[in-house]
């Protein structure tokens, strides 16, 4: 009984070893190729996650692949840029396994594991990034700089030397690093640069000052030449009708001083005024009711009737006029 009782234990774990040698599984997150005596075609392609079944493993292998994006960040790598400056680069790359098609099939055929896809990929990026040193340090960095165009290029060639099945998604420069001798000479040479760029655009400012100066003097010099020879044609002009009308106003002087009396009255009483003056002279006389010299004469005021009085006044040697009136 015993000896059959072992014989059963023993047929019952063969059977389950032999049922778990004839079944595996994929992940959500896999791609499996399964190969019948080492063959693979592309019907050999297992995308569907789940527990699946195989002839033991004699007759059939399956290998499976991690189809999620990979991230690879290879060594810091020393480079001479352009203009012979020691830079430390360090970048990284996103990669993943070809599940379009039959890529997965490719990648089993160009790569024996997924490890040896990396160490590739490690490789490639190393040759690349050598595409820096084909930059001067000034396209590197600032707000004018070439990484995205670097970046491209270099992704560019990797995905043109890549194998088969390997789907390089993207590459980046994640640090850019200088030597402290480096550093010190990187930044005299900026210092040198913008000094000069100062001084270049200072010497551009000087110079269209001076345009604009030069401008507005000749505008002005212009603007003046202009005026005064506008006043003058006004002065010409004003002396012409002046000369007119005092010739006309000679014919009659005391006409035409009665004239401007009148029309400085009019002028200084055109607004609501109070005036308190004596009336004794030019042209307020003209307010005195009464005139001096009749009614078909021009009135005059007192200062042009009154004979001035010789006589000695209070013992002084002055002449003066008449009690009451005004000088």
């Amino acid at each position: 009984m015993k000896k059959v009782a072992a014989i059963i234990i023993g047929l019952a774990i063969l059977f389950v070893l032999l049922l778990f040698s004839m079944t595996y599984s994929v992940g959500f997150n896999q791609v499996a190729l399964k190969s019948h005596f080492g063959k693979v075609d592309e019907s050999s392609i297992i995308r569907e996650p789940g527990l699946h079944f195989r002839w033991p493993f004699f007759a059939d292998s399956v290998t499976t692949y991690d189809t999620r994006v990979q991230l690879i960040e290879p060594g810091e790598e020393t480079l001479q840029t352009a203009e012979g400056l020691q830079i430390v680069v360090k970048g990284f790359m996103l990669w993943k396994v070809d599940v379009e098609g039959d890529g997965p099939l490719r990648f089993y055929q160009s790569y024996p594991q997924q490890e040896d896809a990396e160490d590739m990929l490690i490789g490639e990026f190393r040759d690349v990034v050598s595409i820096v040193s084909e930059y001067n340090f000034s396209d590197l960095i600032g707000p004018d700089n070439k990484l995205e165009e670097i970046e491209q290029e270099m992704f560019a060639r990797v995905k043109a030397k890549v194998g088969q099945g390997v789907e390089p998604v993207t590459i980046g420069l994640s640090r850019i690093l200088l030597r402290e001798k480096t550093s010190q000479q990187v930044i005299a040479n900026m210092r040198f640069r913008r000094d000069t760029l100062a001084e270049s655009a200072r010497a551009r400012g000087e110079a269209e000052a001076q345009r604009i100066q030069s401008e507005a003097k000749t505008v002005r010099d212009k603007i003046y030449a202009f005026a005064e020879q506008r006043a003058q044609e006004i002065r010409t002009r004003a002396d012409e009708r002046s000369a007119k009308y005092l010739t006309e106003m000679s014919q009659d002087e005391e006409l035409a001083i009665f004239l401007i009396w009148i029309d400085t009255l009019e002028k200084a009483l055109a607004k609501n005024t109070t005036v308190i003056i004596d009336t004794d002279f030019a042209p307020w006389h003209l307010m005195k009711p009464e005139s001096p010299e009749g009614e078909l004469t021009i009135p005059k005021p007192n200062s042009y009737l009154d004979p001035v009085d010789t006589t000695k006044s209070d013992d002084r040697d002055e002449p003066v006029r008449s009690a009451g009136k005004g000088s």
